[in-house]
């Protein structure tokens, strides 16, 4: 995924990628800091994880996803590609679903209403496979 990023990324921002592609899962700021400080000693500060996060995020390369819990997490994204998840309200697991079930929904509202959708996100809460056996 880093070999098509434009090289004038912050060194905070390639390193919170490089994170991400590692985990490849939602990550809040605080286990990405934590993940680059058990790498490195001299590794970039909450604040520029934070930071860094922000710019990826505006850049459409990393995708923030609220999970109910007043923490953002994140995840790579390709460039102009979001993900959709199911959130278990009680173990916080996510499932990534594989496509998108907001765009025939966009397109209707765009013909009825002339509404031009810049975005839109989807989280879907309730409670997982295991958490409903236990």
């Amino acid at each position: 995924m880093l070999q098509g990023v434009d090289m004038r990324l912050t060194k905070g921002c390639k390193k919170v990628l490089e994170v991400l592609e590692q985990v490849q899962e939602l990550s809040s700021a605080q286990d990405i800091h934590g993940l680059m400080r058990n790498e490195d000693d001299k590794a970039p500060g909450l604040t520029t994880v934070y930071r860094s996060l922000e710019s990826l995020v505006s850049a459409g390369l990393v995708q923030a996803v609220a999970l109910g819990d007043g923490e953002r997490r994140y995840e790579l994204v390709k460039p102009g590609e979001h993900h959709h998840h199911l959130v278990c309200d009680k173990c916080r697991s996510s499932v990534h679903l594989d496509q998108c079930l907001i765009e025939e929904l966009e397109e209707g509202i765009k013909n009825k209403y002339g509404f031009q959708i810049k975005g839109h996100i989807l989280e879907i809460f309730g409670t997982c496979k295991v958490c409903t056996a236990k």
